[in-house]
């Protein structure tokens, strides 16, 4: 909902939820908390650059120890087209970059924070499995 850059309050300032809320100042506390916009669309693209279990596996590859793509085509078991489209997503969002070794190009994690955002999730999918048994 766009707002009118002349008026003085926000649909954050008039929201009222009357059937649940008994608090009217919660909804602009949560909004004076939230991160920027610019914020959460950057860490949506790295969780969308990250969403695909191919560049999970990739990230996950090259973190242990730098690759090829012929390696990392052998490794996930697909072809250097697939794997290049795949590449090119970690690498626009700045998750890998190719470094000229020799004749090759070899894939290096850059984002520390891409990275443990991964083990993360690992993390969590592991606790989630353990407590569901």
């Amino acid at each position: 909902m766009k707002t009118d850059p002349n008026s003085r309050s926000s649909p954050v300032d008039e929201i009222r939820c009357d059937a649940y809320n008994d608090d009217p100042t919660r909804v602009r506390r949560v909004a004076a908390r939230l991160p920027r916009g610019d914020r959460l669309a950057d860490a949506g693209a790295l969780l969308q650059a990250l969403g695909h279990p191919a560049r999970a596996t990739i990230l996950a590859a090259v973190e242990i120890e730098p690759l090829c793509v012929c390696e990392l085509s052998v490794l996930l078991d697909m072809s250097a087209p697939a794997l290049s489209h795949h590449l090119r997503i970690l690498a626009s969002a700045g998750v890998i970059e190719p470094r000229k070794e020799g004749k090759f190009a070899v894939y290096h994690p850059i984002n520390s924070s891409a990275s443990a955002a991964l083990r993360a999730v690992l993390e969590t999918q592991s606790a989630l499995q353990g407590a569901s048994r």
